[in-house]
């Protein structure tokens, strides 16, 4: 037997300054702790049968915070019940019409300890034909969540406390954000507190494997994969998931007998938070054909499921990690609370009594307990060519579609039979809560009509119950491509490749969750037309290059001899536009001839949509994109070789050019329709030309 060890630990220590001063730029200091320590032993049965084991331990220790920590809030004139009870950061504020504050992802806490604990052994056997792998794995993920996003508040400012003349219709002229902001009248507004979690999950798989030769032309690989993720775990039992077809005790109190929705928590007896999925099988088929001694058919098909998130923080600890929504308005049109005492009421504090009525008059987020694993199918068919003068020719066809996928959806939109009441969905009504909730926003005795329409009126607004993890959403990708490879000679060798693709999902929250049909778009990575050229030249100029220069002494071969040029040009298709929604288009398309950063389409056959609408307008645009990619980079090298009292030294002189030609890409124009600067491009997506100088010296 044989057997290996290899610890290894890395601190890692950084400061990120924001993108603007402090306070308000963000910026963020880290210090992160990684180690990992492996054991692998192998045996040899027979020479054609041998084990490998293998146990592997990682920890990841994450430590940051935002730059800004220590900053004076009441100096911005918050009350002082608020300034007591929240992270001494600068807040989060996020102002329309202008750049607002820059620390949006820095305006945080962290401590993280993350473990991993594997172990897997895989056996391999020839015989005869043959060869054949057998083997699995089991992993414990140990997961310490304290990571507290927003912690000093996060607050918008838009447009809807300062528009007119109806304050409910929203358009390009018509109010302005950063008179809202001077106002302090926010439209909305959260804070969060936390108590950190301990969250487990479990992974297992075992895999069986033959690459089969069945004939001196024929090479088959058939495998079979069984996967089995857990639900989460967590360690004090501070996990939950959202029924909403469960009775919830508020409802007859509140004259509401049918009211449904309701936590329940796992732990003592409850199992995990999701169900564990036990059919994941996973068929893998591959085959390659030699049509001839220079043209070879390969081809294959796998299915694989996609592992499962371990996480907490905003996904079913709804008492660990609790979210207190500033009451903005009642009616839509109306501020209640302001800047100066965001909230009034009181800030939610982490707890940890396993209420189901936790949050009710506040907003929880949380998955179901029925689940489904991700997969992903993907295949491919295609021939390979020998072409004279080293050349090799691949043609083939290759897709991908995965199913399943994790969303978010916000669950407690107003039906859409009730969107024809208009405006009335603001008029004020008796709350039935009153009295009977006495924390959060639905403590007051009215409540918009919208409010009381709501699937799950208990909880605040159409995210007021916000479904995580849930297994639905859908891709497909295809494409073809045609590849030109120039093999490793003495002087050149190059890969050139055109593909065509198409790409295709519904992977976003829906804007009407009744009707997720409208989701689906081209993906918002679509570029249809992508051509690549690499190359490497070892210029024929030279002493030894068998080229000009054959006769130079040693000096001049070391300016003129000796170089290597090599580049990569790429060029690809622009990007989906997307425009903001809910929108209406007027039936012509957006397309210009002749776009322009200042109109890149056209901007007039885009109105808003009427409150209480969804518009038209789906994801992405599908004949508007954004600026192609045309970009070359290149590196001139200088390769030297000589003696120092005998002992060889090889250098390399090299100059590189990133974005050689400088040309600019410019990033995808505005899409608000509200916006002053709708239509025009304000960016690039690329950085100007970089030229880079290095000298490597080998000895």
């Amino acid at each position: 037997p044989r057997s290996t060890l290899f610890p290894y630990t890395t601190l890692f220590r950084s400061i990120v300054p924001g993108t603007m001063p402090l306070p308000i730029g963000g910026g963020r200091q880290t210090t992160d702790h990684y180690s990992q320590a492996m054991v692998d032993v192998s045996h040899v049965f027979t020479p054609a049968t041998v084990i490998e084991v293998q146990a592997t331990w990682s920890r990841a220790l994450a430590y940051q915070f935002g730059s800004s920590q220590g900053f004076n809030l009441a100096s911005l004139g918050f009350a002082s019940s608020f300034v007591s009870n929240v992270v001494a950061q600068f807040p989060i504020f996020t102002i329309g019409d202008v750049a607002g504050t820059a620390n949006g992802s820095d305006s945080f806490v962290q401590y993280q300890p993350r473990n991993v604990w594997t172990t897997g052994a895989t056996l391999n056997h020839l015989h005869g034909k043959h060869s054949l792998k057998f083997g699995g794995e089991y992993r414990i993920l140990d997961f310490n969540e304290a990571q507290l996003n927003s912690a000093s508040g996060l607050f918008s400012f838009g447009r809807t406390f300062t528009q007119g003349p109806n304050p409910v219709t929203s358009s390009a002229t018509s109010g302005y954000g950063y008179a809202s902001f001077l106002l302090g009248d926010a439209s909305s507004g959260s804070i969060n507190e936390l108590n950190p979690i301990s969250t487990r999950g479990l992974y297992g798989a075992m895999f069986v494997q033959d690459n089969w030769k069945v004939t001196d032309r024929l090479t088959l690989n058939l495998g079979l994969r069984w996967d089995l993720s857990t639900g989460d775990m967590e360690k004090y039992n501070r996990l939950a998931y959202f029924d909403p077809t469960a009775p919830n005790s508020l409802g007859p109190p509140a004259g509401l007998p049918n009211l449904t929705g309701l936590l329940t928590w796992i732990g003592k007896g409850n199992g995990n938070q999701q169900a564990s999925t036990f059919h994941d099988l996973g068929p893998r088929f591959g085959l390659a054909y030699e049509l001839t001694k220079t043209l070879v058919l390969r081809g294959g098909y796998g299915l694989y499921y996609l592992p499962r998130n371990v996480q907490g923080n905003g996904a079913g600890a709804v008492e660990a990690f609790r979210t207190t929504t500033m009451l903005a308005t009642i009616d839509g049109v109306t501020p209640a609370n302001r800047l100066s005492n965001p909230y009034p009421q009181g800030i939610l504090p982490p707890l940890n009594d396993r209420n189901p009525l936790v949050n009710a008059g506040s907003t929880i987020a949380a998955p179901e307990h029925a689940y489904s694993s991700p997969y992903s199918q993907t295949w491919s068919l295609g021939v390979q060519a020998q072409l004279p003068g080293k050349l090799v020719l691949d043609a083939h066809y290759w897709g991908n579609k995965t199913t399943h996928l994790l969303e978010t959806w916000n669950i407690n939109q107003v039906p859409d039979q009730y969107l024809s009441l208009g405006s009335h969905l603001n008029d004020q009504v008796p709350n039935p809560f009153y009295n009977i909730i006495t924390s959060g926003t639905l403590t007051t005795a009215t409540i918009s009509r919208q409010q009381s329409l709501l699937p799950f009126p208990q909880y605040v607004g159409a995210s007021g119950v916000q479904e995580v993890y849930v297994p639905a959403g859908n891709a497909n990708y295809e494409a073809g491509t045609i590849q030109v490879e120039r093999r490793l000679s003495s002087t050149m060798t190059f890969l050139s490749s055109y593909t065509r693709s198409k790409g295709i999902d519904d992977i976003r929250t829906p804007l009407d969750i009744y009707n997720r049909r409208l989701e689906k778009s081209l993906s918002t990575f679509d570029a249809p037309n992508q051509f690549l050229f690499s190359g490497v030249w070892a210029i024929p100029i030279g002493r030894d290059r068998g080229g000009l220069g054959k006769s130079w002494n040693k000096v001049e071969n070391a300016f003129l001899g000796d170089w290597d040029f090599s580049g990569i040009l790429r060029v690809q298709s622009g990007q989906p536009i997307a425009i903001g929604r809910p929108s209406i288009n007027s039936g012509q398309s957006a397309k210009l001839s002749s776009p322009g950063i200042y109109e890149w389409f056209n901007t007039s056959v885009f109105t808003s949509a009427p409150a209480f609408t969804f518009g038209n307008v789906g994801p992405v645009l599908p004949d508007v994109r954004s600026n192609g990619l045309r970009n070359v980079d290149a590196v001139i090298a200088k390769n030297l070789q000589f003696k120092a009292r005998e002992h060889p030294i090889s250098a390399q002189f090299r100059v590189e050019f990133y974005n050689l030609l400088n040309h600019p890409q410019f990033a995808a124009p505005n899409g608000s329709v509200t916006s002053q600067t709708f239509g025009q491009v304000t960016s690039t997506a690329n950085n100007p030309r970089d030229l880079q100088i290095a000298l490597k010296i080998s000895f």
